[in-house]
């Protein structure tokens, strides 16, 4: 197709770049009367927005002079005024003058683009490209050039020129990593893929471009193939931290903890000072019951970073896991006036009461001064805690009821006067609350599963207690107490094959007393009394003082 005019709708805009070479200077004769006359009035109008005659003044100043400067000025005040033919006459005016501009040829291309003349722009494309003589200004003008067709309408054009391109140089890593990107901006993940992959076999330890195929990857929800690129990538090159880090979190992402903690653990090697990755290898040792472990990466995040109020907050946690309050309250009180001022102060009142003071821990929890409702909710929430438990239920309630007349539809409130209800066999309190919840919030799995499970296990309404948890578990299919209740329900309806499953699933997921206690029944009545004694003895060794636990115990095994 030829350099001819045609129409085009779609605005046109570049990223001014600045000339990298230049064969025409600029001409050193004094700017004539009617030169200068068309410039400023060429600046005027295109402020007043009178675009025809700020373009025609231009142009006829950049024809009069020559001037590259010019024929540039008057090309963008075309494409400003979305005169495309006129922006054309200029920029190719600018090309001719300055034939070694990248700036001149991408603004030309963009504008053929704009005029549905894909195959004269892909030239100018190219000779963008072959001004570029080193390895880095190459890689840049393919940037620009996935830049710029990036930006086009027609994709599928786009994506065609810039592979024509990569064709001629087919070598080079830097075009096929452009195009990874374009067609990344165009959809076709496909071409990404395959492209970027091109582009690391040409350049193995590119980790830039490791990096942009696990996005990919992982974009396209394909976990498996995500995780096996990262494991090759890092295992050909060790030493490749921000791939392993990247790695690392897409991990706890996926929750899986373990290997997030791995290789986390691999990144401190390198980077054995780096705060960020101490502290999230405290956290995911946390997550998976390594107290020993948390503690010395916390602290160890603690001698970095001494502001870090949050570490001081999980330390205190920790402390509370030991049941060495002292300790706790401790880091407790050394969080400073803050974001996490509040949360420190609360769990400061809980450890009070832990150390065996009630009345003092609810005095110092009413002597918070909350600064929104969900802070006055956490504070009820906290002293409920604190009554529920040392078993005063009925204080728990009075202070619940006060707290809902304040905030009469808090659900964290309502949730926990439901749990008071059932303790104190108020089955109609318990159903209203969560029923209330679950009119505010139709899925609301902890509410749905809460309500399920009481139904199932205080009542005969055993079909309509397995279709509430059956919607619990769609909307968290993994949650251990969700799968809890599904167990013990399906145990409720005489289906114990199905009970053992889910119970199963859930202790595998957390190791918890109730789950314990509901396997070991369900597995005694079945007859597997042995197996029933090991799930519970091993979670007495964990929680020997759970209620649930013994109870179960002996009222089975005396």
């Amino acid at each position: 197709m030829g350099e001819d005019h045609a129409t085009g709708s779609q605005s046109a805009r570049t990223e001014h770049n600045s000339p990298e070479a230049s064969s025409a200077a600029a001409p050193s004769a004094t700017l004539s009367e009617d030169v200068l006359f068309d410039i400023l009035v060429g600046e005027i109008a295109e402020q007043r927005g009178q675009y025809d005659v700020a373009v025609s003044s231009l142009a006829r100043a950049a024809e009069s002079t020559r001037d590259p400067r010019l024929a540039e000025r008057a090309t963008y005040a075309a494409l400003h005024a979305k005169q495309y033919t006129e922006a054309l006459s200029s920029a190719r005016l600018w090309v001719e003058l300055q034939p070694d501009s990248q700036a001149a040829h991408e603004t030309v291309a963009t504008i053929y683009l704009e005029l549905n003349q894909p195959s004269v722009a892909q030239r100018h494309f190219a000779k963008m490209l072959a001004i570029s003589t080193s390895p880095s200004a190459r890689e840049r003008a393919y940037r620009r050039v996935a830049s710029v067709l990036g930006r086009q309408p027609n994709r599928s054009a786009s994506l065609e020129i810039m592979q024509a391109l990569v064709k001629q140089d087919a070598k080079n890593p830097a075009a096929h990593y452009a195009l990874a990107h374009l067609a990344v901006r165009t959809d076709d993940m496909n071409v990404a893929v395959e492209a970027v992959t091109r582009a690391l076999a040409l350049k193995p330890d590119w980790d830039e471009a490791a990096l942009f195929k696990a996005g990919i990857l992982v974009s396209q929800k394909d976990a498996v193939k995500a995780q096996a690129f990262y494991e090759a990538y890092i295992a050909e090159h060790p030493k490749a931290n921000l791939v392993r880090l990247n790695y690392a979190r897409y991990l706890v992402d996926l929750k899986q903890w373990e290997k997030a903690r791995e290789q986390f653990l691999k990144v401190l090697e390198l980077a054995p000072n780096d705060a960020d990755t101490l502290y999230a290898v405290g956290l995911l040792s946390l997550q998976i019951n390594k107290i020993d472990d948390a503690e010395k990466f916390l602290k160890q995040t603690l001698e970095l970073r001494p502001d870090n109020q949050q570490t001081r907050i999980y330390l205190g946690q920790i402390a509370e896991e030991r049941k060495d309050y002292a300790d706790a309250a401790r880091w407790y009180s050394e969080v400073s006036v803050g974001d996490q001022y509040f949360e420190a102060q609360t769990r400061l009142g809980i450890v009070k009461a832990k150390q065996g003071d009630i009345e003092d821990a609810r005095k110092h929890l009413q002597s918070i001064k909350p600064q929104s409702d969900a802070q006055r909710a956490q504070l009820y929430m906290a002293e409920e805690q604190i009554l529920r438990e040392a078993k005063q239920y009925r204080e728990a309630l009075t202070l619940l009821n006060k707290g809902l007349e304040e905030l009469p539809t808090n659900k964290d409130l309502l949730y926990a006067r439901a749990l008071i209800g059932e303790k104190l066999d108020m089955m109609d309190l318990t159903e209203r609350d969560l029923r209330a919840i679950l009119k505010q919030d139709a899925d609301n799995a902890q509410a749905l599963n809460a309500l399920g499970y009481t139904l199932a296990d205080r009542t005969d309404r055993r079909q309509e207690a397995l279709q509430l948890i059956e919607r619990a578990l769609v909307l968290k299919p993994d949650d251990p107490f969700i799968l809890d209740s599904m167990g013990w329900v399906q145990y409720k309806l005489g289906n114990n094959e199905e009970a053992i499953k889910y119970l199963k699933r859930a202790l595998s997921i957390r190791n918890d007393a109730e789950i314990s206690a509901h396997l070991g029944e369900v597995l005694w009545v079945t007859g597997d009394r042995s197996q029933a004694r090991t799930v519970w003895q091993k979670a007495l060794k964990d929680t020997p003082d759970s209620d649930v636990l013994n109870g179960v115990i002996k009222k089975f095994n005396p």
